[in-house]
This record gives C-alpha cells, structure tokens and sequence, in this order.
C-alpha cells in the first residue's frame, strides 16, 4: 500500500468560505499637465524599499513548464511580484525572498493535485538603468503527474432535511432550492476523473450548506474528507452532511432606539414573521431597516446559535429570532453641490442646496428642500444660440402609517424655471400622492397633480404656429391631472436590483372633470430586466410604449409633456430631446446648430424605447458600458411604424462616488430616417446615475 494522507475539514455555521473660455481651459490643463511631468523629473528622494536595502524593481516574473495556470493565478503568491499598472505599484527585489516564494508555489501545486511538483531552477537577471535598476525572474517548475478523484461519496447520517415540503417554503417570484437529496448533491463539483484539487473540495462543501441555508437550514454542516493515495495518485473525497432542523423567523427584536419609534419599524418588518429562514431574508430585513432611513448602522443576530438551543417541535421544524441592533443616524442632513451637465444640444452648469429631515416630530415624518440655480446654454457654451437661467425650488414631505400602516403620503410643491429650444418657463406644481406595497412584490400608486406653466421669450418658430401638429400652443396655461401607477417588482431587490425584472404601467387624465386647459390620457407601460451572473458583469434592459389620447372639448396636450427622446436617458446616439417631430424653417444648407435657422422639437403622441446595456467592472468603482438603444416618435395617436425606428450604440464609463454615480456615454446613430436628417452622427452625453 503506497502512502497515504487525509485532508479533514468541516464548513461551519458562522464560517463562510472565502466659465472661462475652451482656450483658456485648454492652457491650464497644460500648465497642470507640464508641471506633473516637472515633478515627474525630478529626483526624488529614496523610497522606504530603498532604505532597507532594495536595488532593484522587479521588471517581470516568469515561468517555464508552466501548464496547470496562468501567470497571473501564480502572482497572487508570491511576494516577488512584476510591476502593476491598475492601480500603478512597484515591486522590489529582495534575494532572500526567492526560497518563500518557492515554497509557496509548491504548497500551491501540491493544494491542486500535483504532489510531485517543485521549483527546480529561479534564474535572476539584472539589468543596470541610468535612473533604477530593474531585475528580471524566472521560475523553472517540474509539475509532475497530477492526483485523480478516484470516487466522490455524499454521506447523510441524519437522513434527509425535514420539514415542509419545497412548495411550502417557497415564496412569490423566490422558489425554495429543491430538498430532493439528488438535487442538493448537485451541488458538488468535484467529478470522478477530474484533478483533485483541494479548492474545488472546499467550494463543493461551501455550496452543499449554502444550499440547505437558503432552503430553511440555518444549523447546517458539511465535513469534506479526502483519502489521498500519492503512489497511485489517486484521491477518495466524503461528504458527510446533516442538515439539521428547518427553522421559520420568529419573534423580531429591536434594540438601540432612541428618538425612532419603534412601531414603523416594527411594521416594516413583520411581514418577514414566519417566512423560512434564508440568508437572503435576513439581508432583506437589514436592507429594509436601512431603507427607512434613520439608522447608520444595523447590525443582526440569529438566536439562538447554537442548534442544541434550539426548541423544535417533532417534525424538526422550529423558530429563529432575529435582534435588530441599531445606531441612529443624525435625522438632520445639509447637502451643497455643484452640478454640471452636457448634451450635444445643452450644457448647463448649477449649483444645488437641499436640507433634510428624515425624523421630524419623532414620528418618522420626512422633509426634503431642494433648492438649485444654475445658467444653460444652447446648444452648448462656446457658442451659444438661447441661454437663461435654470432655478427649482421643491418641497418633499412623507409619512408612512396614516390610516391604514402600510399607506404611504407624499407632499410636493414646486417651483422652477427653465429653458429649451424654443422658449422659456416658469411654473409652479402641487402634487398630491398615495402609494402601498401588497406583499413585497406589487406597488400601487394614486397622485393629483396641478401645474401651471407661462411661456417667455417664445421662438417666433412657435409663436407664429396658432396650430401645429394638431397641438393648440397655449400661454400661459393649467393642467389638473391625476395619475395611477402599478408596478410589479420580480427582482431580488428593489432599489439598485442584480437580477429579475420589473413590470410597470402608468396611466394619467387630464382635462375633462379635472379642468384645466388640455384634454388628454396618456398609457405608459414598461419592463425593465437585470441579470447578473457575476459579481463583476451586469446585464440590463428596458423597453417603453408612451401614447397619448387627446379627447374631449379641449384635446392634446401641453409642448412640455408630450413624448420626446434622445438624450442620457433614452437614445443616446442623438440630443437631449431632438429624436421628436419638430417645426423649423431650416432651408437647404442651413444648420439650427449654428444660430442660420431654428428646428424646435414639439413631441409626439405616440413613442417606443428599447435598450439593452452590458456593464463591467473594471477596477473598484469604475464600471464600462457597451449598449444599443433604439426609438421613435410619432405626431399621430397610436402610430408605430418600425421602419423608421431610430438606432444608436455606443460605450461610456460609471463611477460609483460617495454622492452618487457618475456617468459619461458616447452613442453613434446607426441608421438614418425622416427625424434624423440634418441631426449629427453621433452624440457625447455627461449625467448622474444609470440610465435605468
């Protein structure tokens, strides 16, 4: 019988597994760039690796009779690492390193199967330069034959989980994982005849437990096991699993308030009493108690820890407790910004204010002011063809509970003032809005909304148009409308979701028993998706129909509230807004960009919008973007004609900041029709947030 070694492990609860001029900004950009490079120049003094005795930067690392990995997987080990570029980090040569190293490297074969592997030569060459010296290194390895699983065997010395069956723990739009043995060995990666691999081992036992967790066995436990025979290089991996007791949450206990009451918070979270337990629940319940938004932080415990304290029932099924700990947060919050804004069409520079009460009364009221002022130019600064100022002075008020506990109120007066192609504005708008969840999934929403909008410094392109587009142009004009939302939310969360999709549809009428100006019904369906296979791609779609129903005494509806698209949210291959009809008198030759004419877009009533993103992470919070976008808008009620559907793609960079995400996109248009003649090929676009 050749030699023989065990590997014994277990996984655990509680142990997881691992305003000037562009020229004048053009000359300070190069004054900044001529003194880095200055800087760059001169001569440092020596740097901490220097003082203990480093010469030499280690210029590159390699290997040779290298099969079983990638360079790169080999770097992760070693200290004597080449040069890295993202983020920028040198590495110093330091002779007494190599034997580490060594050893490192065969400990890691021998994890992966390879017990014969070991470093048989480490050459070192030094190459002398004027400014640092730099050291090149090779690591010659002999892997050897590599070790096979011979036999994988899952042992259930408790028997299979109990509990109700996989229906009974499932939830709407959240199956339960299938508690079939079969199904839960599944699991294991590990394959007769594959390299046995000490990794792949701990990974299979790590997902045989987060199986059984997310199906309602938080005292799961997994020991993995391997007979290793060298001389046959062969391998005989165990799984010994016991599930444990199916738990269900109990009692919820919040500890910490101080000025918060704690009905709300009790409110939001009891509809998670009862539920099977899953690792996902319990996140779900810290992510709702963020949600509320008074706490800074939340901590949770699972009681009780250990399974021998648990008290179950003779089908093994018990409760869980969950204690809520939390921090209150200053309800209090002054937030001053200054924004700035481009589209092929618009720049816009603006300084923002907003105060915030997230507790006022001590009865989870909240408050928002907002106040921002700023100047646009259009098209764009260098030379602009309309400019104005750009002011919104809004108030926001909420509060959960009035009535009925799961109703939510809002409160919003507005002021602004505004500009685009064509005119001028300012209005003032009072919403009135009334929101509730039905389960965790569903959202209807009932709103009142009156406005009232007085035109200035109108384009003569308008104000000469008693009717166009069958759009009668009224100034000033009200418009008193109500609207109904209803969202379905198949996601796995809410706000910032990863995977699934989500339903929505929103209707208005305006007009008729409502008064105001305009008549008219608007239908705005749409469905939005995500996918996210890893922790670093993203995959995310939407698709919107806008039509609008002009109907009584007074029918159409208003120029600002009409469809439009283009711009960072919707196609962007083209302007803010500028994928519409539009009035103009353009002749042969002229360009609206250029100040010769005026093209003013006035909407539709009838558009489409599709979008489809991918999204990768590059390094840390900067993410880079490839998507297609496609629309069109049409003057006429219920008028689709794909043949002139309107195409852009495009790629862009996000970057997750601490006050928000910052995204740049640049879209080219792919196809030419009606709407796009005389509009430029392609289109810059700077914005915050996704752009859905």
């Amino acid at each position: 019988m050749g030699a023989v070694v065990r590997y014994e492990s277990a996984v655990s609860p509680g142990l997881d597994p691992a305003g000037a001029s562009p020229w004048a900004r053009v000359r300070a950009v190069g004054l900044v760039v001529a003194v880095a490079l200055g800087l760059g120049a001169c001569k440092h003094g020596p740097t901490p690796a220097e003082l203990r005795g480093a010469q030499y930067v280690i210029r590159k690392v390699e290997f040779e009779g290298v099969e079983r990995f990638d360079e790169g997987e080999l770097h992760e080990y070693m200290e004597l690492r080449p040069r890295e570029w993202l983020p920028p980090q040198r590495h110093w040569f330091y002779e007494g390193l190599i034997p580490v190293d060594a050893e490192r490297l065969v400990e890691l074969y021998h994890a992966h199967g390879y017990y014969e592997a070991e470093v048989v030569d480490v050459r070192v060459e030094y190459i002398d330069r004027k400014r640092r010296d730099k050291v090149e290194l090779t690591f010659v390895i002999d892997e050897g034959p590599v070790t096979r699983v011979e036999a994988v065997e899952v042992r259930w010395p408790e028997g299979p989980p109990p509990g109700p069956s996989r229906a009974q723990r499932s939830q709407v739009f959240a199956p339960a994982p299938s508690i079939e043995i079969a199904d839960i060995e599944e699991q294991v990666s590990l394959a007769v005849g594959d390299p046995f691999e000490i990794p792949a081992m701990k990974a299979s036992a790590a997902a045989l437990r987060d199986h059984l967790l997310r199906a309602g066995h938080p005292y799961a436990r997994v020991e993995e096991r391997a007979r290793v025979d060298r001389e046959a290089r062969t391998s005989r991996v165990e799984f010994v699993v016991r599930p444990g007791p199916f738990m269900r949450i109990g009692a919820i206990e919040i500890t910490g308030l101080e000025t918060v009451p704690e009905r709300p918070i009790k409110v939001e979270l009891e509809r998670t009493i009862g539920k099977p337990y899953s690792p996902g629940l319990v996140e779900g319940v810290e992510q709702r108690t963020y949600g509320i938004g008074v706490f800074s932080t939340v901590s949770i415990t699972e009681e009780p820890e250990d399974r021998e304290d648990a008290e179950l029932d003779a089908e093994q099924t018990g409760a869980m407790a969950l204690e809520v700990a939390v921090r209150e947060a200053d309800p209090h919050r002054i937030r001053l910004g200054l924004g700035l804004g481009f589209e092929p069409n618009r720049w816009d520079q603006r300084l923002s204010a907003r105060y915030s009460h997230d507790n006022l009364f001590r009865a989870l009221y909240r408050l928002r002011l907002t106040a921002r002022a700023g100047y646009a130019e259009l098209p764009n600064l260098i030379r602009p063809q309309a400019h104005g100022p750009v002011a919104e002075l809004a108030l926001y008020t909420e509060k959960k509970g009035l009535l009925e506990k799961y109703l939510v109120w809002t409160l919003e007066p507005k002021a602004e003032v505004g500009i685009e192609q064509g005119y001028q504005f300012w209005s003032t708008q009072h919403r009135f809005g009334l929101s509730r969840f039905f389960t965790r999934w569903f959202q209807l929403e009932l709103s009142h909304t009156l406005r009232y909008v007085n035109f200035f410094s109108v384009s003569p392109t308008l104000g000469t148009q008693q009717t166009f587009l069958g759009l009668d142009f009224r100034d000033p004009y009200v418009i008193s409308y109500v609207g109904v939302g209803a969202t379905v939310f198949a996601v796995d969360r809410i706000t910032s979701p990863n995977h699934g999709v989500v339903l929505g549809v929103d209707y208005r009428v305006a007009g008729g028993p409502f008064g105001g100006h305009y008549d008219f019904q608007e239908v705005s369906p749409v469905v939005r998706f995500y996918w996210r296979p890893i922790e670093r791609l993203q995959l995310a779609g939407r698709a919107r129909v806008g039509m609008i129903f002009p109907f009584g005494d007074q029918p159409g509806a208003p120029i600002d509230l009409r469809r439009y698209l283009g711009g960072t949210d919707t196609v962007r291959g083209w302007g803010l807004r500028r994928l519409a009809p539009r009035v103009d008198n353009c002749e042969p030759g002229e360009d609206y960009r250029d100040g010769s004419c005026e093209s003013i877009p006035v909407g539709g009533n009838s558009s489409v919008l599709a979008n489809i993103e991918l999204r990768v992470r590059a390094w840390k919070q900067l993410w880079v973007a490839g998507f297609v976008d496609g629309g069109d808008v049409q003057a006429e009620v219920l008028r689709f004609v794909p043949a002139q559907w309107n195409y852009s793609a495009g790629g862009g960079l996000r970057y997750d900041s601490p006050i928000g995400k910052f995204r740049l996109d640049v879209g080219v248009r792919l196809n030419d029709t009606l709407l796009s003649e005389g509009e430029p090929s392609w289109a810059l676009h700077f914005g915050l947030g996704e752009s859905f």
